[in-house]
């Protein structure tokens, strides 16, 4: 009999449960999903996908505490508007505990209705992903199946599971709790309207944006530094200031308003007006929290798209070379100081088909910050104070083997000329006004004429993790002689096509050698007498699909969890208005207020109540990735963030998602004051 009354039940409030319904078939769907990409064929192909699973594996704990917290607030919105109904029950004899049976019925079969329907969604768009995935990041296609995820569906049971067990003891808890008398009279109580003094919600809102501006221009200025304390600082200062923002905000816009009647008194606009300033007043907290939530969705989802973007500019201009391999030279007491001599030692055969050039680097005793601190920009100077690098040297002839290794133009130099290289843009304006200022440089004792340089790098693309300092000074080859050499490196071609694989394999057994570097350094130094790194065109190629894999997949996988809760609970806000509304609604009705007019300022308010929340995490954000931008640079990082097209795409997404629900909401709200 309960079980039938809390189907019943679930039938005539359908529309109630909608929102409850979709937000937890789209949490199963994005759960499974995640959960289940080891199983996608696709993802098979890139390397190291268990660091991957293993990051989403602990991610997903979080992302579980998140939709827990979400099903329980949406189910205590559900009671709220549910507490005459159970008054009825219990007067027409029935027992809390029958009551309390009744909803534990009713929560187990939406929650197994969402999560059967989610995991079918979640089957079915993870075979998408797996297309989309492979498109994107270039995996081989040839093999791919169907497959369902027996683990992810476990993993889902689990979590959902134990959701909705403390859902269900949540119910019974609340229900047990509510006196007779108040559940009767529910329905008849309005939620009180809260004011506040206009002038000091004004002083305060005023008050935010000061706070907010500190934000910015701390995190602005002390993006190079990022130790500093103001910088984590930035980030309190900018929390503090969104609170502040909605504490102020609805007195604020009462108070322009009022000063232009033509809007103020035009139509419905006063009653739109006080809804929208009571909620505010009232869940000020909440929207804080949930602006913040879409900042951060919003900023992961758009920084995740730039660092792919980047990094696959980064394999479109993949070093022109199939291998490099480099050796360190640790002290002056090192035997082996020759690269080649190294390789042989190793019995690493350089055979015909490989054609190479072999740069060796040699050190001076100018700190790189005296060289250019005089010349710099504002900028460069506070990067160079935290850099202690000498400027290092190249031999001419080296440098054009290389450029020829490249199919590049050589260059040329006198006995006494030198040339400044760098990546770093900063760095070439001070060389010129280094240039146009002395034009000339002291290495070691002599004196060499600076010429001009056209653009160029000097370190390969090969190394995406490189974050030190570029600059290097390509001197005549006497210039070195008397040097000390700290590293050496060999740039590698296989020309003959037919056997690519062999230098592909001869690096791997290579890098097998000194695998255990970070373990075992001294142990594999006393061995050989030297230490050697090599690295393959293939393995770069790979190493970076799999850092523009697992940056997306997790910015992604956050960014739509923190979408759907804010949508979800902003919807769950209006509806419990909805509720507690009913009787303004009906007042207004009575004063005249057609149908339309009624309906058009529910939408006004709904949409006002979703956009504000929205359009302060959207100024956060772009103020956020150009920080970030200033940050990645300063550190030498070469994810430079690209804000048009990464917001655009995530702009589309937002509005998706976040449209939807708040169509949602408008539809749910009309019927509720529509029915009663």
């Amino acid at each position: 009999m309960y079980f039938n009354i809390a189907i019943n039940n679930i039938k005539k409030s359908f529309k109630d449960y909608a929102i409850y319904f979709i937000t937890l078939t789209l949490a199963v769907c994005i759960f499974y999903n995640f959960n289940s990409m080891n199983s996608q064929t696709v993802m098979q192909d890139m390397n190291k996908i268990e660091v991957l699973v293993k990051l989403i594996s602990y991610i997903s704990i979080f992302i579980s505490v998140v939709f827990g917290g979400l099903v329980i607030y949406a189910n205590n919105a559900l009671l709220k508007k549910r507490k005459k109904e159970f008054g009825i029950y219990t007067t027409l004899g029935m027992s809390k505990t029958k009551v309390s049976k009744i909803l534990i019925y009713e929560t187990f079969v939406v929650g197994m209705i969402s999560l059967v329907t989610g995991l079918l969604l979640g089957i079915v768009l993870s075979q998408g992903i797996s297309v989309i995935t492979g498109k994107l990041f270039e995996f081989n296609m040839e093999e791919y199946k169907f497959i369902i995820s027996t683990n992810a569906i476990g993993k889902t049971f689990i979590y959902f599971g134990a959701m909705f067990i403390l859902v269900m003891i949540f119910n019974t808890v609340v229900v047990s709790k509510h006196k007779l008398i108040d559940m009767i009279n529910a329905s008849k109580k309005n939620e009180e309207i809260k004011t506040r003094n206009p002038i000091v919600s004004v002083i305060i809102f005023i008050l935010s944006l000061a706070v907010l501006s500190r934000a910015y221009y701390l995190g602005w200025k002390f993006a190079p530094t990022p130790k500093n304390i103001n910088f984590p600082l930035s980030i309190i200062w900018g929390s503090a200031g969104t609170l502040l923002f909605f504490f102020g905000l609805a007195g604020f816009i009462l108070v322009i308003l009022k000063k232009n009647p033509q809007i103020y008194l035009k139509r419905l606009n006063i009653f739109v007006i006080k809804q929208f300033n009571n909620k505010i007043n009232t869940n000020f907290i909440s929207m804080a929290i949930i602006c913040l939530m879409l900042f951060v969705t919003i900023v992961m989802s758009s920084s995740s798209l730039s660092i792919k973007t980047k990094l696959e500019e980064r394999l479109e201009n993949l070093t022109p070379f199939d291998a490099n391999i480099e050796l360190n030279i640790r002290s002056d007491q090192q035997e082996v100081r020759d690269i080649e001599k190294a390789l042989k030692t190793v019995d690493f055969q350089l055979r015909e088909s490989y054609k190479y050039a072999v740069l060796d680097v040699y050190g001076t005793d100018i700190k790189v910050s005296n060289l250019l601190n005089e010349y710099a920009n504002k900028d460069l100077k506070a990067r160079l104070k935290n850099y202690v690098g000498n400027l290092k040297t190249i031999g001419i002839s080296q440098y054009n083997e290389m450029k020829k290794l490249k199919g590049e133009s050589t260059i040329e130099l006198k006995a006494n000329e030198a040339l400044l290289l760098t990546r770093d843009n900063d760095e070439k304006q001070a060389i010129n006004n280094l240039i146009k200022d002395k034009n000339g440089i002291d290495i070691n004792g002599k004196k060499y004429t600076l010429i001009n340089g056209k653009k160029y790098t000097l370190k390969t693309d090969i190394d995406l993790k490189e974050i030190e300092y570029n600059l290097i000074a390509i001197v005549p080859d006497y210039a070195v002689e008397n040097m000390t050499k700290y590293y050496s490196t060999m740039y590698m071609k296989n020309i003959d096509e037919m056997a690519k694989e062999d230098l592909e394999e001869q690096v791997k057994e290579l890098k097998q050698k000194f695998s255990n570097l970070d373990y075992d350094y001294d142990k594999i130094l006393n061995k050989y007498g030297f230490i050697l790194r090599a690295e393959t065109r293939t393995q770069v190629y790979n190493e970076t699909k799999n850092a523009i894999g697992t940056n997306l997949y997790i910015g992604i996988y956050l960014g739509f969890v923190f979408l759907i809760a804010s949508a979800a609970v902003l919807a769950i806000q209006q509806l419990t208005e909805a509720s507690d509304s009913v009787n303004r609604y009906k007042t207004l009705k009575k004063i005249g207020a057609s149908d339309h007019m009624i309906n058009k300022t529910i939408f006004t308010q709904i949409l006002i109540h979703f956009m504000a929340p929205l359009m302060l995490a959207l100024v956060h954000s772009i103020v956020a990735l150009v920080i970030i931008g200033r940050l990645s640079k300063y550190a030498g990082l070469l994810a430079i963030f690209k804000l048009g097209p990464t917001i655009f795409i995530t702009g589309i997404v937002v509005i998706v998602i976040y449209g939807s629900y708040l169509y949602a909401a408008y539809t749910g709200y009309k019927n509720i004051v529509k029915s009663s």
